[in-house]
């Protein structure tokens, strides 16, 4: 009775034994492959540009298009590393006990492997010790790799055609290179496996034997490759005694970063293709450049670029600083992903909000200095222009294109803060505090947000409704707002007619700048391009009075008309909604000269601004008694 419980437990014991080694074998068939060997880095721009081949910790990889298995290549790789690779089932025996037999008369270890058993090294166990143990999980893996209809439903041709092709994107090739593709492109220059010569051929075969070779010229690697040649009678007359290095390219670290942010999450690769154009994404760099060099005496030392298509959303232009090497402002803090201050740029947002509330273009607005409540016992906030004065009446458009602090800080008033707040975050503003803690200069510069987000916040101020179909509640608003902002007349007051604003494709356009000067940004929306940029400085230290126009401007100008120039940007007209009519508007009291204005349907006018005369009907906002006072001491005369 006794023996057969030990009997039992004997069994149990080695059943035990087996699942756990089966167990360990398979397990990394449920994680992540190392494919292409670990650490890999290789991104193509939009135009199949390299960008990014990076010789990391695993080094380069170019995976094979096409593996025609008659190729000369394919016979002698098989000829050389396993003759019976299309009849075994994935472990050879014989090779296996001429390997244990070397292994114990003293010849150098050898373990006998085949393709499938080195493919699943190279695919899953990189890097692995070897051992019999591993030897022996690489075999049953191999096995398993290896029956018809089990591992992946193929039949055995269709197996070895698989494995071969993965095999040779897997192989090391010396030079931190794995795969075959991207040894023929390095060393040799090619990219078709037909093309490879009898020696280039023996030189990748010994390659693969001895990867760690220092110099084709060694003698242990000569040997071999004699050995090879020999096998496969070869003639050839020994010419390449040399192999070229592969250069490291990294050309926009921000994009590798990016695109490829966690390599050990990708089991050790990213290959990829991205949306970035590598030509117009240098000229925005050394655009940025020469810029903060200009600049560099008003204390501007980093800058940032995010560019995108709106209907697709694919990033045009990713810089985020102006160089990730720059040592000088840690250039490697990713500005496009640092929440900052956006100053003006915000305005367009309280503006959508007053249209939505009623107002249009041409409505009259109030731009005079006010106190306003600063929600602090004792305080007052007061409004004042970036210029010191004061316009009195002006219109809407004028007020936003002109970007009038104290219209902009009246309108919220007439709107309400809590209204303005709510609608501010609703757009992607981050505002963790209540709207008293703001104040009435939250439409100026106090909310932060990320430069990313702010240009993806501006994609939804597209009047396209082909763009942003959830948005289509208001699409006559959103088309008065682009009109507002995209048509130079509106910006003569502060930015003159004639300015860096204007480009031969006119865009929608807002720059901004915070509180004392610590960032400056413009933002920019077409239906074809979206475009955000900012300057400043990493540690929030205040620039000397730089502004739209001197700071940012002629960075977006040049680079606008290079997209406009590469074809991003067409020359489009926006339709306008149907509930929306273009209508006379008359200047003067006996209606000499007129404009025909984009306007709400059934909107009318009583003021008669060339003659100097304002109707309290065409006001948004309601005045009150001082206020009137003070414009008619200005010398503006209402009715």
């Amino acid at each position: 009775m006794k023996k057969k419980y030990i009997s039992y437990g004997i069994w149990w014991l080695v059943l035990g034994g087996a699942v756990s080694f089966v167990t360990y074998c398979f397990l990394p068939l449920f994680s992540l492959p190392i494919y292409g060997g670990p650490w890999h880095i290789y991104i193509t721009d939009r135009n199949w540009l390299v960008i990014t081949d990076m010789e990391t910790v695993g080094g380069y990889f170019t995976p094979l298009k096409e593996v025609p298995t008659n190729s000369l290549f394919i016979r002698s790789l098989v000829t050389i590393e396993d003759e019976d690779y299309y009849s075994h089932f994935g472990v050879s025996i014989s090779s296996k006990l001429r390997a244990l037999r070397d292994n114990l008369s003293g010849y150098p270890v050898s373990w006998g492997s085949t393709i499938t058993e080195q493919y699943i090294k190279n695919t899953y166990f990189l890097g692995a010790p070897r051992s019999y143990l591993q030897k022996a999980r690489e075999a049953l893996l191999g096995v398993y790799f290896s029956i018809p209809y089990l591992s992946s439903f193929e039949s055995k041709w269709e197996i070895k055609e698989r494995v071969l092709r993965e095999y040779l994107d897997t192989i090391y090739f010396w030079n931190h290179i794995y795969g075959l593709g991207g040894a023929m492109g390095v060393y040799f220059g090619k990219k078709d496996i037909d093309t490879l010569t009898e020696e280039e051929i023996t030189i990748l075969l010994a390659l693969i034997h001895e990867p760690s070779v220092k110099s084709l010229k060694e003698k242990s690697f000569q040997n071999y490759m004699q050995k090879i040649k020999t096998k496969l009678g070869f003639q050839f007359e020994p010419q390449i005694t040399k192999l070229a290095k592969k250069e490291n390219i990294d050309q926009f670290p921000f994009v590798t970063n990016r695109w490829c942010p966690s390599i050990k999450e990708q089991g050790g690769q990213c290959i990829l293709q991205a949306s970035i154009d590598a030509g117009l994404q240098q000229f925005a760099k050394d655009i940025l450049s020469t810029t903060l060099l200009w600049l560099s005496e008003k204390h501007v030392t980093n800058g940032a670029i995010f560019a995108l298509n709106p209907h697709t959303w694919e990033i045009i232009i990713y810089q985020g600083s102006k160089g990730f090497y720059a040592s000088d402002i840690d250039g490697q803090v990713d500005v496009i992903q640092s929440p900052r201050q956006p100053g003006s740029t915000m305005k367009p947002f309280l503006y959508l909000l007053a249209l939505e509330s009623g107002a249009t273009p041409d409505d009259l607005v109030l731009d005079l200095e006010n106190k306003y409540n600063n929600f602090e016992e004792g305080t007052v906030y007061i409004s004042e222009n970036y210029s010191l004065k004061e316009y009195g009446i002006v219109r809407l458009k004028e007020a936003l294109g002109n970007s009038l602090n104290n219209a902009s800080v009246r309108l919220a008033f007439e709107l309400w803060l809590k209204k303005v707040y709510d609608f501010y975050k609703e757009y992607g503003f981050i505002l963790p505090e209540s709207p008293e803690y703001y104040g009435h200069s939250l439409v100026l510069w106090n909310p932060s947000i990320r430069l990313e987000d702010l240009v993806r916040s501006y994609v939804r101020l597209l009047p396209d409704s082909g763009v942003w179909e959830a948005w289509d509640d208001s699409p006559i608003d959103r088309f008065l707002l682009y009109q507002m902002l995209s048509d130079p007349d509106n910006r003569g007051i502060s930015f003159w007619v004639n300015s860096l604003l204007n480009t031969s494709i006119p865009q929608a356009v807002k720059t901004g700048t915070s509180s004392e000067f610590r960032d400056n940004t413009i933002v920019s929306y077409h239906p074809d391009f979206v475009i955000g940029i900012w300057v400043g400085n990493n540690d929030n230290s205040s620039m000397q009075w730089v502004t739209g126009i001197t700071g940012t401007a002629y960075i977006w100008h040049q680079i606008i008309e290079k997209a406009i120039q590469l074809g991003y940007i067409q020359d489009r007209e926006i339709p306008l909604p149907v509930w929306g009519e273009p209508a006379k508007y008359c200047l003067d009291i006996p209606c000499y000269r007129t404009e025909l204005i984009d306007t709400k349907e059934g909107t009318m006018y009583y003021s008669r601004i060339a003659d100097g005369v304002y109707d309290t009907r065409d006001m948004f906002e309601k005045l009150g008694q001082d206020e009137k006072n003070k414009l008619k001491n200005l010398g503006i005369q209402l009715r």
